[in-house]
């Protein structure tokens, strides 16, 4: 696969896992980041890359499972994958992301938590 970046998105922020009380604000800082871009939506086929940087847990329930983090940040970025036409509730048009690659790693002390967006269009 050969691929064009379109943007780099750094969201500062604590990141959430999907279906928790935090998920909410985590969404909130990806939109705000995206948002403060002024590009997309795109219509293309494209590759998304996230690089998390998390936190130590504050307690044994705060837990970064890696798909956990990856839906309610790819939910959150109808700014740039726009929003899928249909009737009832909206959804993200996230069946145009062909590829996904992410990663997660503990901050260290000089860092602050959050996450790297990078979208990339496929070229075939």
């Amino acid at each position: 696969m050969r691929f064009e970046t379109l943007i780099i998105v750094n969201v500062v922020g604590r990141p959430a896992s999907y279906s928790t009380s935090a998920e909410a604000a985590w969404k909130d800082a990806v939109r705000e980041a995206v948002a403060q871009t002024g590009v997309g939506p795109w219509t293309a086929r494209l590759s998304i890359l996230l690089a998390y940087s998390t936190p130590e847990a504050r307690n044994t329930n705060e837990v970064w499972d890696l798909d956990n983090l990856i839906k309610p940040t790819i939910d959150a970025l109808e700014g740039i994958l726009g929003l899928r036409p249909q009737r009832g509730r909206t959804q993200v048009a996230d069946d145009q992301v062909d590829h996904l690659e992410a990663s997660k790693r503990t901050v260290r002390s000089d860092e602050v938590p959050g996450a790297r967006i990078e979208i990339r269009r496929l070229i075939t």
